[in-house]
C-alpha cells in the first residue's frame, strides 16, 4: 500500500513537471514574439523623436512644423496600430498552442485518476 502511493506521488512529480515544462516553452515563445514587437516599437519611438528633434532645428516656419509634427505623429500612431495587430495575432495564434497543452493536462489528469481508481 505504501509503495503504491509513492509510485503514485512519483508519478504525479513527473507528469506535473513536464506540464510546466511544456507550459514554459509556450510562455517563452510568445514572450520572445512580444519582446520582438515591443522592441520594434521601441526603435520606431526613438526614430521618429530623433526626426521631430530634427525638424525643431531644421525648421524655420511654425505652420510648416505643425503640419511635419502631424505627419510624424500620423507615421507612428500606425505602426503603433500595427503593432497592436501583430500582437494580437501572435497571442491568438499561441491559443492553439495553450488548447493543446491544457487537453493534454486534462488528459494526463484524467489517465491518472483512472489509475488511482483502478488500484
Amino acid at each position: 500500500m505504501e509503495n503504491n502511493y509513492f509510485e503514485q506521488l512519483n508519478t504525479f512529480g513527473k507528469t506535473t513537471r513536464e506540464s510546466a515544462k511544456a507550459l514554459e516553452t509556450i510562455n517563452a515563445k510568445v514572450f520572445a514574439q512580444l519582446n520582438q514587437k515591443h522592441m520594434e516599437l521601441f526603435n520606431s519611438g526613438v526614430a521618429i523623436n530623433n526626426k521631430f528633434v530634427s525638424l525643431l532645428g531644421n525648421t524655420k516656419d511654425v505652420q510648416t512644423l505643425v503640419t511635419e509634427q502631424t505627419q510624424l505623429t500620423s507615421e507612428y500612431t500606425g505602426k503603433v496600430i500595427g503593432m497592436i495587430q501583430d500582437a494580437t495575432d501572435i497571442l491568438a495564434g499561441s491559443l492553439d498552442d495553450y488548447q493543446a497543452w491544457l487537453q493534454g493536462s486534462l488528459q494526463s489528469a484524467a489517465a491518472s485518476t483512472a489509475s488511482k481508481t483502478a488500484a
